[in-house]
């Protein structure tokens, strides 16, 4: 059977970076022939996630999951995370194409399969498809908060 890389981008939040690294362990647990590598936007505002983060991963590492935290950047103010976004979209590129590079060099190794991008980065889908691989956005809410956003787009 074909060995698959899943590659998560994601933001620094604790709870968002949470509920991908369960998921990202479960994935794994259940399918030996899945590895995924978890890119992390990291927060210019907020240094004192840095430990919280470091502490989350050590608790969840296992040889089927790397964690790669991209590099710091400055970014021009402005709305939300946009600016944040945009300026690490060169480091997102690098890291998978390194991915790819390091796959294609080793026989048996994994092939990209999949992006899954945190529901704030889903603007980036149009990394997945210069890459030729489809891309899903991972909701990290609840399913009470999913419901009510379903309720809201109903208009019932």
């Amino acid at each position: 059977m074909t060995k698959a890389e899943l590659v998560f981008i994601q933001v620094p939040a604790l709870g968002h970076l949470t509920s991908t690294l369960q998921v990202a362990k479960l994935l794994v647990d259940l399918n030996s022939n899945l590895s995924i590598t978890v890119l992390i936007i990291m927060s210019p505002s907020d240094p004192t996630t840095v430990p919280k983060i470091d502490s989350l991963i050590a608790t969840t590492i296992s040889h089927h999951i790397k964690i790669i935290n991209l590099p710091h950047v400055d970014a021009a103010p402005g709305r939300f995370m946009a600016p944040i976004i945009e300026s690490q979209r060169p480091h997102i590129k690098e890291a998978v194409n390194d991915i790819v590079r390091e796959f294609g060099s080793v026989p048996g190794s994994p092939q990209l399969a999949w992006f899954v991008f945190d529901m704030f980065l889903a603007s980036l889908n149009d990394l997945a498809n210069k890459f030729g691989v489809p891309s899903y956005v991972f909701y990290t809410s609840g399913a009470a908060f999913l419901g009510f956003q379903l309720f809201i787009q109903s208009g019932d």
